[in-house]
């Protein structure tokens, strides 16, 4: 599932081809995709509109239009964002098609379909309940060594479980909290209550690092994530533990193993992570 840096780069890519262009008309080819409102209200209310920025929340997308409207993205485990000209072939997994001004398509393609999109704002009172309810972000003002050791503190489960928690921490999937808990020397099945002073200003600084350093690295890529220029994120090859199960862990040489936590499978060092 793309997550912080991997949706960060979807908007970044998204954001030359599609600010000022207005949206001449829209194709919806599966539409359990648009979770509000009905698809004819969506298109009715997105046709002849003009996207005025992108912007992003957590792993949400929001394209905001200029009649105070926005359209609200979740890539979930495959969606992507493509920007093609019009003349081109529709990629593979097409579900909708958004036609510009300017002869481009903007195209959502979803392998596995469990993206979804919503049209908010406005006089609309509708609100997707997971993104109002995100929590602060890593590299975010309101991300503070503070805000995360009183969270932490009230709360008794696996560190794993509480960084999943996008009520909690925005923008975190598998990928990230797996390598924030390897920097930090945290073992994923530690409770959260039981971390000390000092494993907490570790995970603070982990989870802003392993943030910025797919930031910097455009994400990563294992199979599908793709921006909507369709070039691939290079981060994986700096990964610490994520994918690596069976390696040897960079750091101390010690073979990586694999656990479920919560459903979710999670890669550790059992040397290095305590």
């Amino acid at each position: 599932m793309p997550e912080l840096p991997e949706v960060e780069q979807v908007r970044i890519s998204l954001l030359p081809h599609i600010k000022g262009k207005t949206i001449c008309k829209m194709e919806v080819r599966l539409p359990r995709i648009i979770k509000h409102p009905a698809v004819p209200d969506f298109i009715a209310g997105v046709e002849g509109k003009t996207v005025t920025d992108v912007r992003r929340k957590g792993k949400y997308l929001v394209m905001m239009l200029d009649d105070g409207h926005y359209i609200l993205a979740h890539l979930r485990m495959t969606g992507a964002f493509l920007v093609l000209p019009q003349d081109c072939l529709e990629p593979p997994y097409a579900k909708i098609c958004f036609s510009l001004t300017g002869g481009m398509n903007l195209w959502f393609t979803d392998i596995r379909t469990f993206g979804t999109l919503c049209l908010c704002g406005a006089d609309d009172p509708w609100q997707d309940e997971g993104y109002t309810g995100l929590g602060p972000e890593p590299l975010s003002p309101e991300f503070t060594e503070e805000y995360l050791k009183k969270r932490l503190k009230k709360s008794h489960q696996m560190v794993k479980c509480f960084l999943l928690d996008q009520h909690k921490i925005a923008g975190l999937g598998n990928i990230y909290a797996d390598e924030a808990l390897a920097l930090a020397g945290i073992r994923p099945t530690r409770y959260t209550d039981k971390l000390t002073t000092k494993q907490i200003r570790s995970l603070y600084e982990a989870a802003n690092q392993v943030i910025a350093q797919g930031l910097r690295n455009h994400g990563t890529t294992f199979r599908n994530y793709q921006d909507a220029d369709g070039q691939m994120g290079n981060n994986k090859e700096f990964l610490m533990v994520y994918g690596r199960k069976d390696m040897p862990c960079k750091k101390c040489g010690a073979i990586l193993k694999q656990i479920k936590v919560a459903g979710r499978g999670s890669v550790y060092c059992p040397h290095c992570q305590k």
